[in-house]
């Protein structure tokens, strides 16, 4: 699998991906996969594909199945050609399951393996994603950050059920972030779950990644970079972020840039995703009858009948119209409640899923900036104590213009310069000798 992919489709989507080894892994369990329309025509009936996958297993067993997940989604989603692609990706994604699962249950090297798959489609339609796991899906759209799809891990499958309920933080910060409930291999099937599709916009700019990612760096960094960036830079300077903060687990992170009104308004953007007989079947409801009115007053006079009888003293005369108008009363109701069935009227546009599921504004506070001049700091000096061969007058007015920016409290355009700051200092650093030496502690990474 290549390390570093870079697309500019037809001058209107921008696309970067990249997957890296981390600092404490000695093999790399995450594969990714880019399938771009090679026409225009293909993307209005196809679209782009995008896959991360992350890999769980002893041994090679968590590569090999990422590998096959990624392979399989691809040519799997071809093959379903005669079905729309929402519905292709579905059965794709539910047949590369089988093929892991067989190949697991085939070796007892294997066996149990496992792997995260998110897929992100680019249609005319919009974005149609397919997802299994904790790999995750964002979008940036203007000033937000949005988290497309949800993560099937213990800690978000507890907080979802009980929402609403009065816990303290100390509560949730129990529970393992890192146990998944739902993933590619372990059985024989699996449910994947269907968001979207979400309309395009120009300036949309989607990032799938691993949790390699999302674990050392946050949302509101994430924001941060793909709002200030293009896609190659802001999906390297997020792998250096993770990597300078210990580089736990392997980091792999795709960025897809929508840039010209030609996609966002594509002609064939109303067209069905799916077809009628892919929808679920439409809810029947029996008619409720209204029960007439004379009846009720029938029923009243029979009442009014039985207690002037037992206030005559005529007891079996009053008994049986307390009876009969209790019978009415059950045959009044069964009226009511067994008319016909009828079909409930259902929308002709089909919604999956309900994403996004949770979102962060775009913007960068004295911390943020604060927090990202540490960790230039710390980064320069340690160039320059292992002597490391850096272009220091690019990198040094990058530093002065982003401490500029914060002494006049232009907090944004400060963290922006450090980080392309860093970005810059990394991409130099990168592959000397030294630079990949193991950490003093999980949160600084040491260059000494």
């Amino acid at each position: 699998m290549p390390q570093t992919e870079k697309h500019d489709w037809a001058g209107c989507l921008q696309v970067a991906a990249m997957s890296d080894v981390g600092m404490r892994r000695s093999n790399n369990q995450d594969h990714f996969g880019v399938a771009i329309a090679q026409t225009w025509e293909d993307w209005q009936a196809r679209g782009h594909l995008f896959i991360v996958a992350d890999g769980m297993g002893a041994h090679a067993a968590g590569e090999l199945a990422s590998e096959i997940a990624v392979e399989q989604v691809r040519h799997l989603y071809k093959k379903y050609i005669s079905k729309k692609p929402a519905m292709a990706l579905t059965s794709a994604i539910e047949e590369a399951n089988m093929v892991i699962n067989r190949r697991g249950e085939s070796n007892a090297a294997f066996h149990k393996m496992g792997t995260t798959c998110s897929c992100l489609l680019l249609l005319p339609q919009g974005a149609v994603m397919g997802h299994v796991g904790d790999s995750r899906i964002y979008r940036l759209r203007g000033d937000k950050l949005e988290q497309m799809t949800f993560d099937h891990s213990m800690a978000w499958e507890i907080k979802a059920a009980t929402a609403g309920k009065d816990y303290s933080s100390d509560v949730y910060a129990a529970i393992p972030k890192n146990v998944i409930t739902r993933s590619l291999g372990p059985s024989a099937e699996v449910e994947v779950d269907l968001e979207g599709a979400f309309p395009l916009e120009v300036g949309d700019t989607f990032m799938m990644c691993s949790d390699g990612a999302t674990g050392p760096v946050t949302d509101e960094e994430i924001a941060l970079i793909l709002h200030s960036l293009d896609p190659t830079k802001a999906a390297q300077l997020i792998i250096d972020l993770a990597n300078l903060r210990g580089g736990p687990d392997n980091i792999t992170v795709i960025v897809a840039r929508v840039t010209d009104e030609k996609m966002a308004n594509d002609p064939c953007k109303g067209n069905p995703l799916i077809e009628e007989e892919d929808l679920p079947p439409p809810p029947i409801e029996r008619q409720v009858r209204r029960i007439p009115l004379t009846l009720w007053m029938g029923i009243g006079l029979l009442l009014v009948a039985a207690a002037m009888a037992y206030y005559l003293d005529q007891m079996p005369y009053a008994l049986a119209g307390v009876l009969v108008a209790f019978v009415a009363i059950i045959m009044a109701f069964v009226y009511k409640f067994t008319g016909e069935i009828i079909p409930v009227p259902v929308k002709k546009k089909f919604r999956f899923g309900k994403g996004p599921y949770s979102d962060v504004p775009c913007h960068a506070d004295s911390n943020t900036a604060l927090n990202l001049k540490i960790l230039y700091d710390e980064l320069s000096d340690a160039a320059e104590s292992n002597k490391w061969k850096i272009e220091w007058d690019t990198v040094r007015q990058l530093g002065e213009r982003a401490d500029g920016e914060m002494k006049k409290g232009q907090y944004y355009g400060a963290a922006k310069h450090f980080l392309l700051a860093i970005g810059s200092l990394m991409s130099q650093i990168r592959g000397q000798k030294g630079a990949k030496n193991p950490l003093v502690d999980d949160s600084r990474v040491d260059l000494a």
